[in-house]
């Protein structure tokens, strides 16, 4: 009895683990006919990187800075509660914010240009950037500038160490290599 209960309740915590380690992302990956690159969503607003808007300000390898714009969609949530996703639904588009990144090549580093603040911020690949931080859509946003203006992988697979997952994870995930088409 006792073998038989723990393997239903084994069973049931993997069937919950598949269902939502397989979970599609009910955001669409791409808009705009591929312009417009998913960086971040959250609740029915996403963030998605214009591709096309892409800007060196400087080119000194190893060092770059480059900018680029980021426009805010609201996804409709009663399409929501009817379809189980956004894709294919109503949204509004807000206008476009700018974002300043500088790189460095050799110890693959990226800082980011705080306008409210006048200052750079570097981007700490060993933090859970979650958002409860604010900052979950920078390392997708700068490696989406990068990849446009220069056809190749900022941060390919390295790896940062996340506090949250007590392990090594891709800082870019291969996934959005992939909605990129690099």
């Amino acid at each position: 009895m006792k073998k038989t209960v723990g393997f239903l309740v084994a069973s049931l915590f993997m069937a919950l683990f598949l269902g939502v380690a397989y979970a599609k992302n009910p955001y669409p990956e791409t808009l705009d006919d591929g312009n417009l690159v998913l960086v971040d969503a959250h609740m029915g607003v996403a963030n998605y990187a214009d591709l096309s808007s892409a800007e060196v300000y400087e080119y000194a390898p190893p060092d770059y800075q480059i900018a680029i714009h980021v426009v805010r969609i609201m996804f409709s949530d009663d399409y929501y509660r009817q379809h189980k996703t956004y894709i294919d639904g109503p949204y509004t588009v807000s206008k476009p914010g700018s974002m300043l990144f500088r790189y460095n090549w050799d110890d693959k580093s990226i800082s980011v240009y705080s306008k409210r603040q006048e200052e750079w911020k570097k981007w700490d690949i060993n933090r859970d950037n979650t958002h409860a931080d604010g900052e979950p859509f920078i390392p997708c946003t700068a490696e989406a500038a990068f990849a446009a203006a220069y056809g190749i992988r900022f941060f390919d697979d390295t790896e940062g160490y996340s506090p949250v997952l007590r392990r090594t994870r891709r800082v870019i995930p291969e996934s959005f290599y992939e909605r990129m088409g690099i």
